[in-house]
């Protein structure tokens, strides 16, 4: 968890005046406990709602996590099935072409498929 926590604290010269400023980021959706002291102190009945909101906020993301996963696991299984299909497709075409009397069309054909393929997995990895 990414935590920021910023204080700036200002006296005048005579002493009598100050100036505070407290900033605090976080990417954890509870309040600091200071904060919930705070709070507590000043409306009690907001602590309990607070914490309840964070623990639904926290269920809500955990789900979000779960079916992101899922669907990115669904995705690259059927871009597997399909390079799959396609490579098996082209492989079968370039050979039925080569068996009846045209070899080297039906080896350009079957190269074609093979080096696309290998040409999609290939700049797919140097992006990453």
């Amino acid at each position: 968890m990414a935590n920021k926590h910023t204080t700036a604290h200002v006296d005048n010269s005579k002493g009598n005046q100050q100036l505070s400023f407290q900033q605090h980021e976080t990417d954890c959706p509870i309040l600091p406990v200071s904060q919930l002291e705070q709070l507590q102190r000043f409306k009690p009945e907001a602590v309990d709602w607070i914490i309840n909101q964070t623990q639904i906020e926290a269920e809500h993301r955990r789900a979000q996590i779960i079916k992101v996963n899922k669907y990115t696991f669904i995705e690259r299984i059927v871009g597997q099935v399909f390079a799959f299909v396609i490579g098996l497709s082209g492989v079968l075409f370039g050979s039925y072409v080569a068996l009846n009397e045209q070899p080297t069309a039906g080896a350009t054909i079957a190269g074609a498929a093979l080096a696309g393929l290998a040409g999609v997995f290939l700049s797919g990895r140097s992006g990453k």
